[in-house]
């Protein structure tokens, strides 16, 4: 909560016990002590100063009323562009309204109309707004969510008001509105309105992207698929795969495995793009209908289709014993045809380091540890090292060649950081490994006399080893 992240950053209380605070470590505090602590800072920080004020206004309902109707007029009369780096404070002050009015304004309704009239604000703080980082949507967001809130205390009539009154943010589409605590009435009612709407539209191919998403959101959330595929005709085309693969994640929202199955049947090409939503959701469905052999085979196919090795564990974990081997050295013939750096990442999610291992050493000549990321190598390195330092060496060994043939400086320190581990790996298992490979030193210096042209590398260099 913003009350307590004030607190923190305020530097109001650091360490308790040793512990990270918590608002557990807060309420522990005589309220003496913190009261102190609130009064010392309160003149310096706006937010905490305009935090405690509401806290004081909040026996006086009609006081705490004015106070936040003042701030969300003060955001409405608001004029000045907010630039991206002003607008994360600006979202902060949203958010600062929003917690004001959860937190504080006990009278339900009165909190749904405070809610509407911020919500209000929206679509002109977006027109004078950078917020590239969402921040300040984000913030809107929260303010929808705390209307949806409140609509226990809401008639259906009142509901259906305030939805339709809010329904569009000028210029930026559909609000966040609708919700499973929407009554169903309200959004049949909607969704019938919005039907009729569209079917009296003379233009079919009219831009009506916010009348049928209405539509779809009123079916999505009353979970009646039949009347989200019924509004599909005004979107004015052809039913695509893609659409049957929306259809069916209705199905499953609706909890419906069997037709999940029947939509997902109607699709007759699985390409990769597809093949998560796909296969997920006919996993899903075979779970359901407690049809265990389905299942086995939809994780089948979702491996032959992406060659995941995430995929593959789960489809290994249908089977035991002889069957499961079998299963996984078929599988493990896929990797051949892989890269590198898919081949090392499909070993490592099975944790296969002995055929890791072996791919290394027969590939020196060919490693392409450039396409890996380095937290990525690290994480492989740190799998391999224990028991195959060897191989764990010659892949950070080239990483550095590959950092360096780019004659980018900005690679130098990670190559020297790079190479101090391949020592450390060395030193580690001096006395368990017969070595095969090069001894680091020597290799260090056949490195470093190949780049002795690279200056500020060799300045690096000889600053961290000194001479060899």
């Amino acid at each position: 909560m913003i009350i307590v992240k004030c607190l923190w950053l305020l530097n109001l209380i650091a360490i308790i016990k040793g512990e990270k605070v918590t608002l557990e470590n807060i309420k522990s505090i005589s309220h003496d002590v913190l009261a102190d602590l609130v009064y010392t800072q309160i003149d310096s920080n706006n937010i905490l100063y305009e935090k405690v004020e509401k806290i004081l206004l909040k026996n006086d309902p009609e006081a705490l009323l004015k106070s936040i109707k003042k701030d969300i007029a003060s955001i409405r009369r608001g004029r000045k562009f907010i630039n991206y780096y002003e607008s994360f404070e600006f979202a902060e002050k949203i958010a600062s309204i929003v917690e004001d009015i959860e937190l504080m304004v006990e009278d339900e309704k009165m909190a749904s109309r405070l809610f509407k009239e911020l919500i209000f604000t929206d679509s002109k703080v977006y027109l004078r707004s950078d917020d590239s980082a969402g921040s300040i949507q984000v913030s809107y967001a929260s303010a929808e969510e705390g209307w949806n809130s409140c609509l226990g205390v809401l008639s259906d009539d009142e509901v259906y008001a305030d939805i339709m009154e809010m329904l569009v943010c000028d210029g930026f589409g559909v609000r966040s509105l609708f919700s499973e605590k929407v009554p169903h009435a309200v959004l049949q009612r909607i969704y019938d309105e919005f039907y009729l709407k569209c079917e009296k539209r003379q233009d079919k191919n009219d831009d009506s992207f916010d009348d049928i998403h209405v539509l779809e959101l009123c079916a999505h959330y009353l979970k009646k698929p039949a009347l989200y595929i019924k509004s599909f005709q005004f979107h004015g085309r052809e039913i695509e795969e893609r659409d049957l693969l929306n259809f069916a994640k209705e199905y499953k929202y609706a909890n419906d495995a069997a037709s999940v199955v029947d939509m997902l049947n109607s699709i007759k090409m699985v390409d990769r793009y597809k093949a998560q939503d796909f296969y997920e959701l006919q996993v899903w469905a075979y779970e359901k209908l407690n049809q265990p052999m389905n299942v086995t085979l939809a994780y089948k196919n979702w491996y032959d289709k992406t060659k995941s090795p995430e995929v593959l564990k789960k489809y290994l974990s249908r089977f035991e014993g002889v069957m499961q081997q079998q299963v996984k050295e078929e599988a493990l013939k896929d990797v051949e045809n892989l890269s590198f750096s898919e081949e090392i990442h499909f070993f490592h999610s099975l944790d296969e380091p002995e055929l890791a291992a072996k791919y290394i050493w027969e590939h020196q000549g060919s490693l392409e540890t450039q396409y890996i990321y380095a937290n990525e190598l690290r994480k492989i390195v740190n799998w391999l090292k224990k028991e195959y330092p060897q191989e764990a060496i010659l892949i950070y060994r080239d990483s550095c060649e590959k950092a360096l043939e780019t004659s980018q400086s900005k690679n130098y320190p990670s190559v020297i950081r790079v190479l101090k581990e391949c020592l450390k790996i060395e030193k580690a298992n001096d006395d368990t490994t017969s070595w095969e490979i090069e001894e680091n030193m020597f290799y260090m210096e056949r490195l470093i006399n190949t780049h002795k042209r690279k200056a500020k590398f060799v300045e690096l260099f000889f600053k961290a080893f000194g001479e060899l």
